[in-house]
């Protein structure tokens, strides 16, 4: 495989020779406009609305040219239906989960296998697999009625523009009918600048899907994935960079994978790391049983109001206000009884807080849950205790159950996993994040690790908590070990011994406070941390239960550097921006710290080089002592007796040295 950089055009558009009309009679539109083009262009833009792979064939010089170039190219397509086809399709949004439409789109995998030579094929297979050809699907909606039917395009090279638009679709049967294609450059006459821009403005608003009259989508992954799959172990152009394959479809195989396991159970658990695509996944499952019409309604619960609101703004993005209902349960939103009593033709969707999900369950007298997806986001917050009271036994009314998390189980808390398994299912597919990082779909960093020794106060507090919890144990025998390490991880929390060690961290490395979130115990320890980043940076700002929801808006567009947070955005929000993560408070247990540390190890497409920095503080004795016993002092080798530090240590370490590989 070549691992170059692309290499560059000597010829640019300005230097060929346009003719203001292209006609097959008298003109080959490959040798004479289409490849000339393509080998100066940087950048492909092409609407038509028949489309075949021969297409690919005739053009196949100029396409390996651009390729080599490291061009991008944004193609929509209409697929060819039967008249009956297009009157079963809703136009709009619903039309992307028509299984007639999406039974076309397979074809279309079909099409390139089958008719295209080797070479062709294979270039085609690896611009898709690397993000740098991108298909969106064009339907017109109900204002129309009719075919998606007009051809144009736009060839980029950087600096200048040609803009073409006749008669002529991409088939190999167009080239020797009658067909035409008037040109307009970006560098002639005022009337020619205009027509170029207008054209593009168009092409961009159907491709953003602002266009009134037309609704596009994208080409959903499981078909370019097939396309994907066609190319052979070597790139036939040079490797195009980290920023273009990000967006590719198969850099994010795995959801595909993911989405197979689930509805081959019908009920289980996605146990992917933070930043892989959890909520994405769970939309291609919403649209697979859709397609299937194997679910009427859908419901989606969680903890917090900040997922919530987030998974509010997804559904409205993903379902027009045609397909259906949106209902909202939790905080002011109290909308539970008319979703109950709504009966439509529409996709009744329900977004409630884990608190609410009994009511729904209780409140459903008319079956219909009985056709629904439940969908349980952070599902590991449902095993509570007071969650397996109120909803023990009762899930099963949903024929699909599935759910999210980067941590499904805790390993101190048997009970809770048990509880979670027999309502929601085991887990079906697990992606995790040395995977994630070793494909590329996290980022890789840095772990700084600060050492610090308890303090004699905070050693007595120690001894204290262990004194307790062997009480607790004498009197209950099962309370769980994972009790142990809650009441001392309050210990090291609290500790102001990391206070000093941060501020010197700070005077050498300033820069950590830069698109960084601080995890803190309390508000009263958060305000320690805050009295001490003053000298540092003035655009930072709190983010606790109280704060307003704006703040965290304000960090996610930059306008502030640092957030200082206990556990309010631990689990869920998507901000790509965040480097760096200093852990003030960090337990035991994965769970917690895998949530955090995500904030920082998505891929920011703005950014492709990004490398995220975690500082993490951590009991000097607790990486040099194997056990603690009693007493919190030495012991024998005993892994459910390890420091409280030692483990995340020796964990954030060797995922520290993970590196991309693909």
């Amino acid at each position: 495989m070549q691992d170059n950089q692309p290499s560059q055009s000597s010829e640019k558009l300005r230097d060929i020779e346009y003719s203001l009309l292209y006609e097959t009679a008298t003109a080959d539109l490959i040798a004479d406009f289409y490849t000339p083009s393509l080998e100066a262009a940087s950048e492909y833009k092409r609407a038509v609305g028949y489309f075949t792979s021969s297409w690919f064939e005739e053009a196949a010089a100029g396409i390996a040219a651009f390729a080599d170039n490291g061009g991008t190219a944004k193609w929509i397509i209409s697929p060819k239906l039967t008249e009956d086809d297009w009157t079963a399709i809703e136009h709009g949004d619903a039309a992307k989960r028509d299984p007639s439409l999406y039974g076309q789109m397979e074809t279309l995998v079909d099409d390139l296998e089958s008719n295209l030579q080797q070479d062709t094929q294979n270039t085609i297979a690896w611009l898709i697999a690397d993000g740098l050809l991108r298909i969106r699907i064009a339907v017109t909606d109900k204002t129309l009625g009719g075919d998606f039917h007009d051809k144009w395009g736009i060839f980029i090279d950087g600096e200048d523009k040609v803009a073409f638009h006749g008669s002529q679709n991409d088939s190999r049967k167009s080239l020797s009918n009658y067909e035409a294609n008037s040109v307009f450059t970006s560098w002639g006459d005022p009337i020619d600048q205009q027509r170029v821009a207008q054209h593009e403005d168009r092409f961009d608003n159907i491709w953003a899907n602002t266009k009134p009259g037309v609704h596009s989508f994208n080409l959903p992954d499981s078909i370019s994935l097939g396309i994907a799959e066609l190319r052979s172990s070597d790139r036939p152009y040079n490797d195009p960079g980290e920023k273009t394959k990000l967006t590719s479809p198969y850099r994010w195989r795995h959801q595909e994978e993911a989405v197979e396991a689930f509805l081959e159970a019908k009920t289980g658990l996605l146990d992917m790391a933070t930043g892989t695509g959890k909520t994405r996944t769970s939309l291609k499952i919403i649209d697979q049983l859709l397609r299937d019409d194997m679910i009427g309604t859908l419901v989606i619960a969680t903890r917090g109001n900040d997922l919530l609101n987030q998974w509010n703004e997804t559904v409205l993005d993903h379902f027009s206000a045609e397909e259906m209902f949106l209902y909202r349960q939790y905080s002011s939103h109290k909308e539970l009884g008319s979703y109950l009593m709504n009966d439509s033709e529409r996709l009744d969707i329900l977004l409630t807080s884990y608190a609410n999900l009994e009511d729904a369950i209780d409140g459903d007298m008319d079956g219909k849950l009985a056709n629904g997806l439940l969908i349980c986001d952070e599902v590991h917050n449902i095993g509570a205790q007071g969650k397996q009271e109120a909803l023990g036994g009762k899930l099963d009314v949903f024929p699909y159950r599935l759910g999210l998390s980067a941590t499904p189980f805790d390993p101190y808390d048997p009970d809770r996993n048990e509880f979670i398994r027999n309502e929601m299912g085991p887990v079906v597919y697990e992606f995790g994040l040395e995977p994630a990082i070793k494909r590329g779909i996290l980022t890789e960093f840095d772990y700084t690790p600060i050492t610090y020794e308890l303090s004699e106060e905070d050693k007595a507090r120690q001894k204290k908590q262990f004194k307790k919890f062997a009480g607790l144990k004498r009197q209950n025998p099962s309370v769980p070990q994972s009790q142990l390490y809650i009441m001392l991880s309050r210990v090291r929390k609290e500790s102001e011994e990391k206070l000093p060690k941060f501020q010197r961290h700070l005077d050498l490395n300033p820069e950590v406070l830069e698109n960084a979130i601080i995890f803190v115990a309390s508000k009263d320890y958060g305000t320690k941390v805050q009295e001490i980043i003053y000298d540092y940076v003035d655009d930072f700002h709190t983010y606790y239960g109280e704060d307003d929801e704006s703040k965290l808006d304000e960090f996610s567009t930059g306008k502030l550097s640092t957030l200082v947070t206990s556990k309010a955005i631990s689990e869920g929000i998507d901000i790509q921006s965040v480097k760096n993560i200093i852990l003030f408070s960090a337990p035991r247990s994965k769970g917690t710290t895998t949530q955090r540390i995500g904030r920082a190890l998505r891929k920011d497409p703005s950014n492709p080089d990004k490398r995220a920095n975690v500082i993490d503080f951590v009991v000097k004795n607790d990486i040099e002592q194997k056990t603690m016993d009693d007493d919190g002092d030495t012991d024998e080798e005993d892994e459910d007796m390890k420091p409280p530090d030692r483990e995340r240590y020796e964990w954030l370490t060797r995922l520290n040295k993970v590196t991309q590989q693909e």
